[in-house]
């Protein structure tokens, strides 16, 4: 359709994607609201009844979902019109999963590992809905992929497109469907066209390793190699270097080719990443290095019992042949055995008490910088007393929670600077940021979004002291350097437009730098709209001074209404 044509009550504004179906941005001139309006083209033929058959029974239940989770998009209506099936929902700003990844390339470890814990969190309520009946059911969405997940402004992930969605009875586990997207899909639907609880976790982990590399992990020419690949059950390839361990460990085990080896529920799933963003142990991490002992070989029968008396005989032996010098040789390394017990007692005991301290809150995000550099030097004290021990050390130990720990209390800074229209950057905690970020840049974070977080926070600590000329460039460069790193990063443009409001000011650079951060994706809030108003008003200044003066205007000869010509007398000789 084409835009201000109608359709029923709906006024068509643009086009907002193109899938099997279309969708448009429409204005509701009943309800005078904008709406998204999804359209099927309704035909005879078997395969488009079937797809409408399931739009319908999924904007159904995503209507009952509503009430469920606020998260997901209302639907205002739904039925049959001029050779259509419409669905009209509520319009929300931002973009899908999939327009980032092509826009970004991939997302940090932890903003991918927080968008599918939102993910598992509303399966975890749809997998255990409950109807109007009230009898337990189960809602399987059936076609997660990044081009269904909704990210709002603030990153707010919305389910999107419940159009294959089921609802299972307790007297069924599973459903059949054909339709779903193949890359998303796992082997077990790939071989029985199964649906279930099941196949959405395999979806989210597809999407979360998409979040992290870029790229689905399995890939191939045509859509019968691509799902036969699947069913072989072959590892994907490995994540990029920058994925912290145990959020590879959670990859590996959401998609193991051993079902019962992978999440059981959509909560396990969320518990595990909700923990690694949290810096503690990762249930996959425990799994990978769980070692099974081997289960012991009972002996039994005649010759066991000449073992054992062979072994006793020995023995006595040995007793009757331990002389003096031998007694004593035992006795010193007894004395040698108990002094290296004690001291690795001592060592065990030094350990598990400071490792205690030290990892009984890591929520460094909500602590004081003091803080933070108390545990730090508790750290680096342990680190140097057990560094006799190499590779072998148990504080490498402490590494991965401390550096999560470390990274979120430096994000945590910058994405309350992002939501608050504060337009005082100087109530933030900057300097904690930038101490927090270096940290776990020491602690392994070497991705180019915390060198990109690390160069931002530096370039605001520098710019308080914004008195200071030599301050003020290093600032700028920081800010540049950020620029750098993240290029799909908005708030380093930000950063150089509030800069670039400082004396001597260039109005024109603040206009340019608010016009890429929008590029980028960000939407302004009331904090830049005031810093475009003062630079435009900056430049509207500059130009008005730049003007030469009007040239003064003539004199005005002032000519009375009534003056009349009075002639002199003649004076006669």
């Amino acid at each position: 359709m084409e835009p201000d044509a109608h359709f029923g009550q709906y006024q068509i504004i643009r086009r907002l994607g193109k899938s099997m179906n279309q969708v448009y941005l429409a204005m509701d001139t009943h309800a005078n609201r904008q709406a998204a309006l999804k359209l099927i083209k309704s035909s005879p033929d078997a395969l488009s009844q079937l797809v409408l058959e399931s739009e319908r029974r999924g904007a159904a239940i995503q209507q009952s979902l509503r009430a469920l989770d606020p998260r997901v998009i209302e639907i205002y209506d739904y039925g049959d019109l001029d050779g259509y099936f419409y669905v009209a929902m509520q319009y929300v700003e931002g973009r899908n999963l999939s327009e980032v990844l092509h826009g970004d390339g991939r997302l940090g470890a932890y903003r991918a590992a927080r968008v599918a814990a939102e993910i598992c969190g509303q399966l975890a309520k749809f997998h255990s809905f409950r109807p109007g009946d009230g009898a337990s059911a189960c809602i399987v969405h059936g076609d997660i992929k990044p081009s269904n997940v909704h990210l709002g402004p603030n990153d707010t992930v919305r389910l999107l497109d419940f159009g294959i969605a089921k609802t299972l009875r307790p007297d069924k586990d599973h459903t059949f469907h054909n339709f779903g997207s193949p890359s998303y899909c796992s082997p077990e639907r790939l071989g029985q066209s199964r649906v279930d609880p099941q196949a959405d976790l395999w979806a989210v982990g597809v999407t979360l390793y998409e979040m992290l590399s870029g790229a689905p992990p399995y890939q191939a020419e045509d859509t019968r190699k691509l799902e036969r690949l699947i069913q072989a059950r072959r590892p994907p390839r490995a994540l990029p270097a920058s994925c912290p361990p145990p959020l590879r460990a959670i990859v590996s085990k959401a998609l193991s080719p051993r079902q019962e080896r992978r999440y059981m529920s959509a909560a396990a799933f969320q518990r595990d990443l909700d923990a690694f963003l949290d810096g503690g142990e990762t249930v996959a991490e425990q799994e990978r290095r769980t070692v099974w002992p081997p289960n012991p070989t009972v002996e039994s029968g005649p010759r066991a019992e000449q073992k054992r008396a062979e072994r006793e005989r020995l023995l006595r032996r040995w007793r009757r042949g331990l002389d003096i010098g031998g007694r004593v040789a035992g006795a010193v390394g007894c004395v040698l055995a108990g002094m290296a017990l004690f001291i690795g007692t001592s060592y065990a005991s030094r350990y598990w008490t400071a490792s205690r301290k030290l990892t009984a809150n890591l929520d460094y995000a909500h602590r004081a910088l003091a803080d933070l550099n108390v545990d730090w030097s508790l750290y680096k004290d342990l680190q140097r007393q057990f560094a006799f021990m190499g590779a072998n050390s148990p504080v490498d130990g402490l590494r991965a929670p401390l550096r999560a720990a470390y990274a979120v209390a430096g994000e945590q800074v910058i994405d309350g600077y992002d939501r608050s229209a504060d337009p005082a950057f100087g109530h933030f905690e900057w300097q904690k940021a930038a101490v927090s970020l270096a940290r776990a840049q020491e602690l392994g974070a070497s991705d180019r979004d915390t060198a990109a977080k690390l160069a931002l926070a530096r370039g605001y600590v520098a710019l308080l002291s914004a008195a200071d000329p030599g301050e003020r460039a290093a600032a700028r460069g920081r800010f540049m350097e950020a620029a750098v790193d993240a290029p799909q990063w908005a708030d380093p443009h930000l950063a150089l437009a509030r800069m670039a409001l400082y004396p001597p000011a260039a109005p024109d650079n603040v206009l340019a730098e608010l016009s890429v951060a929008e590029r980028l994706g960000y939407k302004l809030g009331a904090r830049e709209m005031e810093q475009r108003a003062d630079a435009t008003r900056l430049r509207d200044a500059a130009i008005a001074a730049a003007q030469p003066p009007p040239p003064p205007p003539p004199p005005r000869v002032v000519r009375h209404k009534h003056t009349r010509y009075k002639p002199r007398p003649r004076r006669w000789r």
